[in-house]
């Protein structure tokens, strides 16, 4: 080593090569425990036997935008002949979707009515709106 500067250098370079990959396996193991639970097999397949809800696709005039815009609307099974409030959840589409975008990436009535069955979710209406602000 010619200086005291190679040496920190040399030093430093020994140190990290030593605790980088100790602390990237500690970031990696706590990622795994932090992950998503990981759905169960056949959650998103149709079971013929079960009761299965409707998704339908309704206009309505726009306020904000000033046109008629397009929402998905899934009501669970027996909701039509039900005289129950329903609580609803608004499912939302990312940049570039609009109203289809969760009906084309999955199947969301028929996670629903799976987990309806599975006796996992209370019955609720479920909006998937087009959120876009354009016109």
């Amino acid at each position: 080593m010619k200086t005291n500067t190679d040496r920190r250098i040399f030093i430093m370079a020994i140190v990290a090569s030593v605790i980088l990959p100790i602390v990237a396996a500690a970031e990696m193991a706590q990622a795994e425990e932090m992950s998503s639970p990981v759905p169960p097999a056949g959650f998103d397949i149709r079971r013929d036997e079960i009761p299965h809800g409707q998704l339908e696709v309704v206009e309505y005039d726009s306020t904000s935008i000033g046109m008629r815009r397009k929402a998905r609307v899934y009501t669970p099974p027996g909701y039509a002949s039900s005289q129950e409030t329903f609580p609803v959840l608004y499912l939302l589409h990312g940049i570039g979707g609009d109203e289809n975008e969760w009906a084309r990436s999955g199947v969301p009535d028929i996670i629903l009515d799976n987990l309806y069955a599975d006796e996992k979710l209370v019955p609720m209406i479920v909006v998937l709106p087009n959120g876009r602000a354009a016109k």
